[in-house]
């Protein structure tokens, strides 16, 4: 009888708990508040209709299994689409919003949540997009989120922040991986910058600005060059450097992306080819849509998508680094 009544009372403490504590919950469970930049957003529910701005907030969507609504077009794609989304998108097609912001198209979709984590939304803009549905944006800066942080802030509104964070592992680790196959490419220092016709200087990419950041995780070096020029220009994703200044800039490998007959008027600049990178073909030159934007638009869908194409080029320029 005795060890009945305290069985008995064993099962009785465990109901207590029980009761006190609740049933376990999910960190992914709803409603559920979302910190950022601009305000914490709380979504009652999972959201349904979901339209992205800025740049790649859908690639996140998409690899989480979700589908928006709404998206921006992409010019240079004639589906206006990533490619790397296209098969995702399968027969679905969002609407595809257009160069600035329109509120009324927006509107118009119904969305249930608005994305624009990689994003220049200010307070005005996102004042005028919470009166239309919830919206989430970065916890960085304007245009500063890297692929890590979108993923991460996509999954956690989308209520899926535990597989968000299995694909940023697992796309991080492609990452290192590809620079792993390349050892070549460890400790060379490199430029990453941009030139638009009629300029008069190139566009440089700073040491914490995504697509930077990327090629750093190959293994990868900012020039001494681009490092000082971060440490004067705290908090800011690139600079102009006009062409007189050019050759501070050099570096081991010398990646340029260009629109449009940039390419052409660029390398018809005396000052350019001067740079000793240039010199020796230790210059990778991307033109063509998908390595543009696969190497700039980054997300856990560009990198795979990409860069198995783009960095084979960046190890054929760093074998070809210490060439006179």
């Amino acid at each position: 009888m005795r060890s009945f009544c305290a069985f008995a009372k064993a099962i009785l403490l465990a109901l207590t708990l029980l009761a006190v504590a609740g049933p376990a919950r999910s960190e992914d469970g709803f409603p559920r508040r979302v910190a950022h930049a601009l305000g914490t957003t709380i979504l009652s529910k999972p959201p349904e209709r979901i339209v992205t701005l800025g740049w790649s907030s859908e690639d996140a969507v998409l690899a989480l299994g979700r589908s928006p609504v709404g998206m921006p077009r992409y010019r240079f794609f004639e589906s206006g689409i990533f490619p790397w989304n296209e098969e995702r998108l399968g027969a679905t097609r969002p609407y595809l919003l257009d160069g600035a912001t329109d509120y009324e198209a927006i509107a118009a979709l119904r969305p249930d949540l608005i994305l624009g984590i990689y994003s220049g939304i200010d307070e005005h803009a996102y004042k005028r997009l919470v009166s239309i549905a919830p919206t989430v944006v970065y916890r960085s800066a304007p245009w500063s989120a890297d692929w890590k942080e979108q993923m991460a802030l996509v999954g956690d509104a989308l209520g899926k922040s535990v597989e968000a964070k299995a694909l940023t592992e697992k796309t991080a680790s492609s990452l290192s991986g590809m620079g792993d196959r390349w050892p070549n490419l460890r400790g060379k220092t490199f430029t990453f910058g941009t030139y638009f016709v009629g300029a008069s200087g190139i566009v440089v990419y700073l040491q914490e600005e995504p697509r930077v950041a990327a090629l750093r995780e190959l293994g990868l070096d900012v020039s001494p060059g681009v490092a000082a020029l971060s440490v004067a220009n705290a908090g800011r994703g690139s600079v102009e450097i006009s062409l007189e200044q050019i050759d501070t800039l050099d570096a081991d490998i010398l990646v340029m992306w260009y629109g449009p007959g940039a390419r052409a008027a660029a390398e018809a600049q005396p000052l350019f080819n001067m740079l000793g990178a240039v010199k020796r073909g230790a210059y990778v030159a991307l033109e063509d849509p998908v390595d543009v934007w696969s190497t700039s638009a980054l997300s856990a869908l560009s990198i795979p998508y990409g860069f198995p194409r783009f960095v084979p080029r960046l190890a054929e320029a760093a074998a070809r680094a210490g060439e006179k």
